[in-house]
């Protein structure tokens, strides 16, 4: 197994990722005395649930199109599940097929190097900027590090790398190209394991997709409690920064004639101030609006390879994406 090495993160490292590509993982530098914060650059958000079918992608996919094409904003999406839903809904099959033939242009790359002591991994290659496109790029400043099913192999291998070093690759592998973006969005696995606990020590935030229900209240509970019991164990070891806040919450496939929906959301909110004096959560964390209704054209979009804005730009889905990332704008820029 190779030596986990820190890369140079002097505060001009970074500016040169559009220009030069990326730095890489090398020799610790002068400039780095421990890993540093965050300071400028982009917010880093994991959009995380350790249950499956919530709407996390179509959140992660939607939302950062719609930043970048309505507000302008840099936005980077990291696909991190081994189903890649969020590359293959960005990128046409054959496009995703030619560039990940190359596994060194994609995020398994990113723990692979680390894992056996490689340096093959360059985020200028991997990174896909301008996704999607149609002979173009349709959005200019949305851009993709695509996933691969050989991410599943990932979670076994990197608990070689003993401590903390096994759970800052991704963050690593993040900070020399913060001032490229606005928003780094990290599409998480639907589990709380090894790949998932790098994008919680990667974000400043977390976002959490979720369906008001029974079951998924009581999985809820369990998520905020384990990530905090995660931090609270890494904090004496990582001590860059503060730990990722709980600081918003999506709900998806709502429907407002069902009145168990009402009442999930009724009991969630409740449960979100019974926990919020605890620390658990972030003091301002919030149910954002509008709550996203199920809507046929999301779910058509995946096919397309398009968010659903560039789909069917007047259906339910696509208004409801929009006020919901002009709200998480406001949120993240002005509340936070």
């Amino acid at each position: 197994m190779g030596v986990f090495r820190a890369p140079c993160h002097c505060r001009n490292s970074g500016r040169g990722f559009l220009r030069q590509g990326f730095l890489g993982f090398g020799n610790p530098c002068r400039h780095e005395s421990n890993l540093g914060d965050y300071g400028l650059g982009a917010k880093v958000i994991a959009f995380v649930n350790f249950k499956g079918g919530v709407g996390k992608t179509a959140n992660v996919v939607n939302i950062g199109a719609g930043l970048a094409k309505y507000h302008g904003k840099r936005v980077l999406i990291v696909d991190l599940d081994a189903q890649s839903n969020s590359s293959l809904w960005l990128m046409q099959p054959p496009e995703w097929r030619e560039h990940t033939r190359s596994l060194r242009k994609t995020v398994y790359q990113l723990f692979k190097d680390q894992i056996v002591g490689t340096h093959l991994f360059d985020m200028h290659r991997a990174v896909v900027r301008g996704v999607p496109r149609q002979r173009y790029s349709l959005i200019a400043s949305l851009d993709l590090l695509p996933s691969v099913v050989e991410m599943i192999t990932i979670e076994d291998q990197i608990r070689q790398i003993h401590g903390v070093a096994g759970y800052t690759v991704l963050y690593r592998a993040l900070r020399p190209i913060m001032d490229a973006y606005d928003y780094i969005f990290l599409d998480c696995p639907p589990n709380l394991y090894s790949v998932t606990r790098n994008a919680l020590l990667a974000a400043q935030y977390c976002v959490v997709p979720y369906i008001p229900d029974y079951l998924s209240l009581s999985g809820f509970e369990i998520l905020v409690d384990h990530v905090n019991e995660f931090w609270h164990r890494m904090s004496g070891q990582f001590t860059a920064r503060p730990k990722p806040q709980f600081a918003a919450f999506i709900i998806n496939h709502f429907a407002k004639q069902r009145n168990v929906f009402e009442t999930g959301v009724n009991e969630f909110e409740l449960a979100l101030n019974q926990i919020r004096p605890s620390g658990k959560i972030h003091p301002k964390a919030v149910c954002l609006k509008p709550f996203v209704r199920f809507n046929v054209h999301v779910a058509e979009s995946t096919s397309e390879h398009l968010p659903v804005f560039l789909h069917k730009e007047d259906s339910i889905g696509a208004m409801d994406y929009a006020d919901l990332t002009q709200n998480f704008l406001h949120h993240f820029e002005s509340v936070l």
